[in-house]
């Protein structure tokens, strides 16, 4: 190939496609456990993937565990252990509803990160609605708590992290959630934008969207207006607090681009020139391979190596069809960190003007 490619920064294992929750965001859920698990990558499958990556990328980079639910995956302490073999750090993430009896172990593991949703503190209905189980805030709380227990009583090195979802619902939950992570000496919580549920599918129903001519829903839409006022005065306020010391994971960038987006979402599609396609590699539970996890596979693993997917034909495609992509996705956490350098600068100040003359309620 012509490009002068990096490798890619971001590796993704989605390990499964089945979830227990019913999450109004996302659309995983609808994945018939049955029907997928036999065709999943087996544990000697994943573990050549990691050897591969191991030999392309040499050592020093993390990759995460995600799904679906990844720990519904009885392998999943067998690959971590032998990825840490390889000299490779291990996250992962949990909707914590069936991790009860594995506290322990997961301490105990190799995995040095864990974020565990949770999209309430105050109102246990908001976080149990949000996710589709009566019973899931009860859970996610418990595992935040025992997890740091056992962890802290071994001297353990887990790190603890919050994953929270904004909508119109939760969104006065917010600063609550930063306080709840303070007080409890959590290592972090991090803020993700409501995005299209249909755009979180299990990869066995739906290999990808139409990115090129995807039009947000109307109802989204909605949303969206519906919360923009109070979103960007919390918004300001986690700005605020994490400049007070309190631990926020997303860049300030990050969250003042929230503030934009709020007021008007197309204009990111015009900041922000998504690169997803040069530092992201990501694997679906059946070996398909792709650089946007809403696009069209580039690959598969069980045929080619990682380093011959990346440089292939699929590949370079893929890479061209960003340009013209017309979804959101690029405001979230796995894409926006690597993202912000393609920031359109004038255009962002002249947002930034915009949304002061609107706040401050001149035209």
């Amino acid at each position: 190939m012509s490009e002068n490619l990096e490798k890619p920064m971001q590796i993704t294992f989605d390990i499964t496609d089945r979830c227990q929750m019913e999450c109004v965001t996302c659309s995983k859920w609808k994945t018939v456990a049955s029907e997928v698990m036999p065709k999943e990558l087996t544990t000697d499958e994943w573990k050549k993937v990691l050897k591969d990556l191991r030999a392309w990328l040499g050592d020093g980079f993390w990759f995460c565990f995600s799904g679906g639910e990844p720990f519904l995956r009885s392998d999943i302490f067998e690959l971590a252990e032998y990825a840490k073999s390889l000299g490779i750090k291990v996250a992962s993430m949990t909707n914590a509803f069936s991790i009860q009896n594995l506290y322990e172990k997961i301490v105990d593991s190799p995995i040095e990160s864990l974020n565990i949703s949770l999209n309430a503190i105050t109102n246990p209905v908001i976080h149990d609605v949000s996710r589709g189980r009566t019973g899931s805030f009860e859970k996610a709380l418990d595992s935040i708590l025992q997890l740091k227990k056992i962890r802290d009583s071994k001297n353990g090195s887990l790190g603890i992290n919050i994953a929270t979802i904004l909508f119109p619902e939760n969104i006065e939950e917010a600063i609550p959630l930063v306080e709840f992570v303070t007080r409890n000496k959590i290592n972090g919580i991090m803020f993700q934008l409501l995005d299209d549920k249909e755009s979180f599918h299990g990869y066995n129903f739906q290999k990808g969207c139409k990115t090129a001519t995807y039009e947000m829903p109307k109802e989204l839409r909605a949303q969206y207006k519906s919360m923009a006022k109070r979103a960007i005065e919390v918004v300001d306020r986690l700005i605020e607090m994490k400049r007070a010391g309190h631990s926020i994971y997303n860049s300030y960038e990050q969250l003042e681009a929230m503030k934009i987006f709020f007021n008007n979402p197309d204009d990111i599609l015009k900041t922000i020139i998504c690169d997803v396609g040069s530092t992201n590699f990501a694997i679906d539970p059946y070996g398909d391979v792709r650089l946007c996890f809403n696009m069209l596979p580039v690959g598969n693993i069980k045929e080619n190596t990682a380093e011959e997917i990346w440089n292939n034909a699929k590949s370079a495609e893929c890479r061209q069809m960003t340009k013209t992509c017309k979804m959101y996705c690029r405001m979230l956490n796995c894409n926006f960190k690597h993202n912000f350098a393609n920031f359109n600068k004038s255009f962002l100040t002249r947002c930034f003007n915009k949304l002061n003359k609107i706040l401050c309620g001149t035209k």
